[in-house]
């Protein structure tokens, strides 16, 4: 099968186009038609080195939609032909695998594009919100990097289950955060969030880019209130009765309630995904996919075969 990877460490054009045996399916395995895949910043930083240097063939990726091919024994749940989404194993490649626990049907009016682009970024929102911050219906929730992928997911899980949601981010995505439903938005080229929303919130979730400033983040919240942030290396140093906790990948809460949650809200049309880049289902497409991911960028970067 047709798959995309590298053997050593460096910039976009490490990736080469390989010719791979079809994975051996373990009973609880599902194999997957890739139609298409999600590129994160995780796979960016892999693909750099940033974790260690790659000595041998590396084939990347955990976001994967397509159709069922083929399934384990122990499988129940899908059966060959279902559109499904997963954060499965191996997906920069003609076929990907997954298990049950973390898989879903896609709706059929949701697209192979749309479903793959909300898989990491919302796993990730949906256990900043319900995990690592707690959160409850009726609190006031300031979402920083709300415009993001994360940011922007957070934003609307928190409006769909009735919090009050206050977005920041750049004067330049103020229009599209609004059109999520966010009514209060504080552009941080303009004002001083820390000045205008101090001691506002119940919950601060932290999606900036690296988690910026953690000490902004003690300012808006309440004293006995709960940040949840991507920050993990900035110290924080204060005698504020807050919750500090570092949002991480966890097993503490299935990628199915997350997955399923978000597809039953986009099939509803409570909640969307902003797609900057669907690339073609080949090497140059991956390279260029991973060229996007380098730079500053709006929007998630999909490689598809069929959009739909």
């Amino acid at each position: 099968m047709q798959a995309f990877g590298y053997d050593h460490s460096g910039g976009p054009e490490v990736f080469e186009e390989y010719d791979v045996a079809l994975p051996t399916l373990k009973d609880t395995d599902i194999l997957i038609e890739n139609k298409a895949f999600g590129l994160n910043n995780f796979e960016r930083s892999q693909r750099a080195g940033v974790f260690g240097a790659t000595t041998q063939r590396r084939i990347p990726g955990r976001d994967v939609a397509g159709i069922v091919k083929q399934t384990g024994s122990a499988i129940t749940k899908f059966h060959p032909g279902d559109r499904v989404v997963a954060h499965g194993h191996h997906s920069y490649a003609e076929y990907a695998t997954s298990s049950e626990a973390n898989t879903v049907l896609i709706p059929a009016q949701i697209s192979f594009a749309a479903a793959a682009a909300i898989v990491t970024p919302g796993i990730t929102a949906y256990n900043a919100l319900h995990y690592f911050g707690q959160a409850q219906p009726g609190q006031v929730v300031i979402v920083k990097g709300a415009s993001g992928g994360v940011g922007s997911l957070a934003a609307q899980l928190a409006l769909n289950l009735g919090d009050q949601v206050i977005g920041i981010g750049s004067s330049r995505n103020e229009a599209y955060v609004k059109s999520l439903g966010v009514t209060e938005y504080v552009a941080y080229d303009q004002q001083d969030p820390a000045k205008v929303l101090q001691d506002q919130a119940d919950l601060v979730i932290n999606a900036a880019m690296n988690g910026a400033s953690s000490q902004e983040d003690i300012a808006m919240v309440k004293p006995g209130g709960i940040i949840a942030t991507v920050a993990h290396d900035e110290a924080v140093v204060t005698d504020k009765k807050v919750q500090i906790n570092h949002i991480s990948p966890t097993r503490e809460v299935p990628d199915t309630k997350a997955l399923q949650t978000i597809m039953d809200l986009m099939a509803s049309q409570k909640l969307t995904i902003k797609i900057g880049d669907v690339l073609p289902f080949t090497l140059a497409g991956v390279r260029q996919g991973h060229t996007i991911l380098e730079n500053p960028h709006a929007g998630r970067v999909i490689i598809a075969k069929d959009a739909n």
